[in-house]
């Protein structure tokens, strides 16, 4: 009896120890082993849920392409505080990883940060389009080119002549995006009303649903998000009020089919993978480096039989009109409003 209550003491013990552990984490952090002793090693750092359904969702599938196609082991955090950004890229770099990508904008002046204590490690920010030092690389699809496209959309598409958009946070690159939304609406429609707003979240889902209700009650008849998971309330916000929405990241269509006309693209996965290809070559630098329409990162989805023929194909055409260089979609990081 006296071993059977020791062990179970001891079983208690190891329970509580454990509880205390978890309960200590911050971030969630996860490790993919290696498939060779000498593999790469990366790890990346999300601002939000890896299965947001935008995009922290399509970063989380390049890294998963960076294990599967060049044997890396792969490391990341998820849902990670704003405070605990340096600690986290310290720490991924005292474990020794070759390769940290921050994955977002916000991410550029952590990794300036940390960089010069690790010459040895390569820090990539993805979309952000101005950061780079020796050591780290700022890389973006130019996704104010897919934006404009979003905008000629819903210029085409509007009814009452007033579109919004939805997005998380005022980051420059965010702005631009939105910024080039307005100026591809203004190009079809030049008397065109843009309400554009920031709601200070990547996750309040019901805070986006709200903005978007409140833009379809002042007869806003098409919204363009770009709101990560925040975004979902934006897309449940136009199904129920009627109106058109335009997703971000994925093709979103799926969350709501009558609903979503299209949805800019943003293929980060290839992206990543381009970019940590390039150190497995040995070619990598420190720099900023730009993918257009051309490349394929960017984009905009299927219209899945929404669209008339006639505004399809007018889309097709400024698509094809600022890959030729026809049309010069600016990159503004300031707000018009």
């Amino acid at each position: 009896m006296r071993e059977r209550m020791t062990f179970f003491a001891s079983l208690l013990v190891c329970l509580l120890v454990t509880a205390l552990i978890a309960g200590c984490g911050g971030p969630e952090v996860a490790t993919e082993e290696p498939e060779t002793e000498e593999a790469l090693r990366v790890a990346e750092v999300f601002p939000g849920s890896i299965s947001d359904e935008g995009f922290n969702q399509v970063g989380y599938e390049g890294l998963m392409m960076i294990r599967d196609q060049l044997g890396a082991e792969v490391a990341f955090s998820e849902n990670t505080p704003v405070a605990n950004f340096v600690q986290v890229y310290r720490d991924f770099a005292d474990q020794g990883y070759d390769v940290i990508i921050g994955h977002g904008f916000e991410y550029g002046d952590v990794a300036l940060e940390v960089a010069p204590d690790y010459p040895d490690i390569k820090f990539i920010v993805d979309s952000n389009p101005v950061v780079e030092a020796e050591n780290v690389a700022g890389i973006t699809g130019e996704s104010w080119e897919a934006a404009y496209l979003c905008g000629a959309l819903a210029g085409l598409m509007t009814e009452s002549g007033k579109i919004g958009g939805i997005a998380g946070f005022d980051f420059p690159i965010l702005v631009a995006q939105m910024e080039a939304y307005k100026l591809g609406a203004q190009s079809v429609l030049p008397d065109v009303e843009v309400t554009i707003v920031y709601v200070g979240s990547f996750e309040d889902v019901s805070l986006a649903k709200e903005a978007a209700l409140a833009q379809a009650s002042a007869g806003v008849d098409v919204v363009f998000h770009i709101a990560d998971a925040a975004g979902i309330g934006v897309i449940q916000a136009c199904e129920e009020a009627g109106i058109w929405a335009i997703g971000w990241g994925l093709d979103q269509n799926h969350l709501a089919p009558d609903t979503v006309l299209t949805s800019m693209l943003f293929n980060g996965a290839k992206l990543l993978l381009q970019d940590v290809q390039k150190v497995v070559d040995g070619t990598w630098t420190g720099e900023v480096r730009l993918y257009g329409l051309e490349t394929g990162v960017v984009n905009i989805a299927d219209f899945h039989g929404l669209v008339p023929d006639d505004i399809a194909s007018q889309v097709e055409q400024t698509k094809s009109d600022i890959i030729a260089g026809d049309i010069e979609v600016p990159y503004i990081t300031e707000s018009s409003d």
